[in-house]
């Protein structure tokens, strides 16, 4: 018995020890999914970090959504209307072309008070300055 102990500590120590000491990948500096992505984009809106989202909106940045198409100061005006008070995500599928990554999820989201839940299309770039967003579109789901 001790001996069969013994063999099952062997085999697994090498596996714990590359795990124990790693430290998980937070922020953006890590980010690896479009998952993650977006919940860092749309957590950084909920923290009114001004900031970072502007870091993280392309300057060629093209939107639509259900007031029509919009460039990247009508997005980030949008965005800063009203505090987005609590958000999820759901349903997220990404794609990778080259540096770029597509990312589709359902957005669920209280913005002051109003709830919207909508499916939405992102299309973020890896540039040598981190991900940045180059293209989102939301289209509004029924039954909130």
């Amino acid at each position: 018995m001790s001996q069969r102990l013994f063999l099952i500590v062997l085999f697994l120590a090498p596996t714990l020890a590359c795990n124990m000491w790693s430290k998980p990948v937070s922020g953006w500096s890590g980010v690896t999914g479009g998952e993650q992505i977006e919940k860092l984009f749309w957590k950084d809106v909920q923290a009114r970090n001004w900031a970072e989202v502007d870091r993280r909106v392309a300057g060629t940045f093209a939107g639509t959504g259900p007031g029509g198409t919009m460039d990247r100061a009508a997005f980030l005006r949008d965005l800063q209307k009203a505090p987005l008070a609590d958000y999820s995500l759901s349903e997220c599928n990404s794609r990778l072309n080259g540096d770029d990554m597509m990312v589709t999820c359902t957005l669920r989201a209280n913005w002051a008070g109003q709830p919207s839940h909508a499916s939405t299309l992102s299309v973020w770039q890896q540039l040598n300055k981190g991900w940045v967003m180059v293209a989102h579109s939301e289209s509004p789901l029924g039954g909130r």
